[in-house]
């Protein structure tokens, strides 16, 4: 029987149990990597799991585009030319190859304040966006051309400024948000005015309309079962990069897209973090680290970090880290409703303790939605490298947040990356993702 990814999401932690346990039974009864029931996460409810054929998507993706258009207007820009993976998506509700498109120029979409936007998709791929969108052209792409870039360029611009004509917009400020040199050198010649379309992106895609809103419970319970499944497959002798496929497998079997970043890690390779999956060989005794970084259904983020115990017995430095970036992930959620200024958190949030400081994380907040998305809050004391922005705004109700913290003392052989997702309501976060953190580390 064929499950939807809502009911396969809420199956998959108590079959991973049952897994779990039968291969206790088929391994002698060692226990290394079966850990024990974990305790509820507090102050934050679950959200329940909506069934994906619930979703308009009609509406979905009119709601989308009337957010942008509404900021548009409120920014004086009159049309927008969107190169952006997850902005093109967001506007016309169209995804084709999207790991392999967000790194060329293979398509893009014209979208005026007013009325319907143009998509201008990659050749082949036409057909399928037909299904969502009304009016679909062609692309031109200049990417590879080499000596020919600049003459093919020049007619895409040629195209463009035909495409603006067509909207009555021939002689507007064209707000862009990507595009490489040969592009940028092309609209210049072709004298169509440039300016940025990122405050209207940004200011867009924070708040989520409802559909979204359903699409992000949909994909926290996904969420919870591939981590289960991860979990489950924690073993003395496996190797990072296997555990990664599993966190793969379990992704797109639920209908998932596309896993982002290969953070994987075990052992010394969580410390410092961000090292990502290798062929290293998880040992008893060894912490497993993990930052999900997936692209679920209809591609919103799926984006917890949990970091596990190959075995059932922690060292006291493994308790002590742990505890330190659980209390701050928890420190976060009491901070976090709607109104408190990015400032404010950031001023009011847990700080590490000294020893842990060195290696925090680079930020404390970051927003999710099509993509990792920003503005975030990074600590405010931070002086490693440049200084991040501390943008001057607030949460606000229907934003996603992802909070996290990584403690790792400098030298020490592991670290602890904690992460939670969170819906702010009107009463507080909400979680996403409800996976349990691991009871004997905690204790």
């Amino acid at each position: 029987m064929l499950l939807s990814p809502a009911a396969e999401a809420t199956s998959a932690p108590s079959r991973a149990i049952r897994n779990r346990r039968r291969m206790v039974r088929l391994s002698g009864g060692s226990e290394c990597a079966m850990l024990c029931p974990m305790p509820e996460l507090p102050h934050a409810p679950e959200l329940t799991t909506a069934d994906r054929n619930g979703i308009d998507f009609p509406k979905l993706r009119a709601g989308r585009l009337a957010r942008l258009q509404t900021m548009m207007k409120r920014y004086d820009l009159p049309v927008a030319l969107l190169y952006t993976t997850a902005n093109i998506r967001y506007a016309t509700g169209a995804d084709v190859m999207g790991v392999w498109t967000a790194g060329t120029f293979a398509r893009y979409c014209l979208v005026p304040a007013e009325g319907a936007p143009i998509l201008f998709e990659y050749k082949g791929s036409v057909h399928v966006s037909q299904k969502v969108v009304g009016d679909v052209r062609p692309a031109y792409t200049w990417q590879y051309g080499g000596v020919a870039a600049r003459d093919k360029a020049r007619e895409w611009a040629q195209s463009i400024r035909s495409a603006l004509r067509e909207l009555g917009l021939e002689h507007e400020r064209l707000a862009v948000d990507r595009l490489d040199a040969t592009g940028f050198l092309a609209l210049q010649d072709e004298k169509i005015p440039i300016v940025e379309v990122l405050p209207a992106t940004v200011d867009a895609r924070e708040v989520k309309t409802a559909e979204e809103v359903q699409l992000f419970e949909i994909n926290g319970g996904i969420g919870d079962a591939i981590l289960a499944e991860f979990e489950a497959a924690i073993r003395p002798g496996i190797r990072e990069y296997e555990l990664l496929a599993v966190l793969s497998d379990a992704l797109i079997r639920r209908h998932g897209e596309a896993l982002f970043t290969r953070l994987v890690s075990s052992g010394t390779n969580t410390n410092p973090w961000l090292t990502e999956a290798t062929g290293k060989v998880v040992m008893p005794g060894d912490l497993v680290g993990v930052d999900t970084d997936a692209h679920g259904y209809e591609g919103y983020v799926i984006d917890i970090s949990r970091t596990f115990l190959c075995g059932d017995a922690p060292t006291p430095e493994q308790k002590e880290a742990y505890r330190v970036a659980y209390d701050c992930v928890m420190g976060m959620h009491e901070l976090v409703k709607p109104g408190t200024t990015f400032e404010e958190f950031a001023r009011k949030a847990p700080r590490l303790p000294e020893a842990y400081a060195a290696q925090r994380y680079p930020t404390m907040v970051h927003q999710a939605g099509l993509e990792d998305e920003g503005p975030g809050i990074p600590y405010p004391d931070d002086t490693r490298g440049p200084r991040r922005i501390m943008p001057k705004r607030e949460f606000k109700e229907n934003m996603v947040l992802c909070l996290e913290c990584y403690a790792g003392k400098v030298g020490a052989p592991f670290g602890v990356k904690l992460e939670d997702q969170v819906l702010v309501t009107k009463d507080g976060p909400r979680l996403i993702c409800a996976y349990p953190y691991d009871a004997k580390l905690l204790g």
